[in-house]
């Protein structure tokens, strides 16, 4: 009977358990502040705690000083896309959110998983290659696809995230507003802020990514009609109609690694490890192998 080299084995079982482990674990823990720091009174604060994993996420809100927002959010007056100046810029917002769906098309969230979750399995498929066919080249494509996995959990993953949730990163910022993803009336199609600006900034640390963000505008529902074609053309003065519908929202949306992630991560020290003990079993136990012949041969001599 041919013999059986454990130490394939042993490994194979390690990754499809970190594998399977990983693949239920949580992979990220997002928390997001938002707060309104000038034109809203107590300058409310939104707060989101946003979990993802393999399959589902789960996101709790909570909102606080929340009724300067709430008497914000009833008092303006949704702007539509009838009048001229509107219906000329409804095109182009038109375009902008056409180019977001196609880019969207190319990495999003659960394209990204799928990625994670390809070679997840294929690193198991190839580890149990490994045991029926042991060769070199194969033990390399498994640490190839770990690398992938790695690189598919901490970079395809975050990046779509963002840019899935969180309006497209870094190309939200030309036409980011003040009142994008809350109530505000953008779903009519019609601008609902003029002279907005959004500024933002990603920082990578070793075990978070931090996006941070800075929106302004004048929020053209606070302001009267008649007045808000001189808005849109200037900012208004100080005196001015329109002055105290100045809306400015920052805040940070912070991705931390979760389990999932360093799970994942520990493999290859178990690899290590394993292979560390095969080498110290092969210098153990070759003399008892030697001597076991000779103890087990001395009754039939007799």
């Amino acid at each position: 009977m041919p013999r059986i080299n454990p130490t394939p084995v042993v490994r194979l079982l390690v990754v499809v358990a970190f594998a399977s482990l990983c693949l239920s674990s949580s992979w990220f823990d997002i928390r997001a502040k938002g707060t309104f720091t000038e034109g809203i009174e107590r300058e409310p604060t939104l707060w989101a705690n946003y979990t993802i994993d393999g399959q589902d996420e789960v996101i709790q809100l909570e909102i606080s000083n929340s009724t300067p927002l709430i008497v914000y959010w009833s008092e303006r007056e949704t702007i539509t896309g009838s009048g001229s100046s509107n219906s000329s810029e409804s095109p182009s917002g038109d375009d902008t959110q056409d180019e977001a769906k196609q880019d969207d098309g190319y990495l999003n969230l659960g394209r990204a998983r799928n990625i994670v979750k390809t070679m997840v399995v294929l690193c198991c498929l190839l580890e149990l290659l490994c045991v029926v066919r042991p060769m070199k080249i194969t033990r390399g494509l498994v640490i190839g696809f770990w690398f992938a996995g790695f690189f598919a959990l901490t970079i395809l993953v975050p990046v779509s995230l963002v840019s899935d949730s969180f309006g497209g990163g870094g190309q939200a910022g030309s036409g980011a507003q003040p009142g994008d993803g809350f109530d505000t009336g953008e779903e009519s199609g019609a601008v609902q802020f003029a002279h907005s600006n959004f500024e933002s900034n990603l920082n990578v640390h070793l075990t978070a990514i931090v996006w941070s963000f800075d929106s302004s505008g004048y929020d053209l529902g606070l302001v009267e009609e008649q007045h808000r074609d001189s808005v849109r053309q200037s900012p208004p003065d100080e005196g001015e109609p329109g002055e105290d519908s100045f809306i400015r929202f920052a805040g940070d949306i912070r991705i931390v690694i979760s389990d999932g992630v360093w799970i994942w991560l520990a493999i290859p020290f178990f690899w290590i490890l394993i292979t560390i003990l095969a080498t110290m079993s092969t210098r153990l136990f070759p003399a008892a192998s030697t001597s076991l012949p000779s103890s087990v041969d001395a009754p039939d001599d007799s």
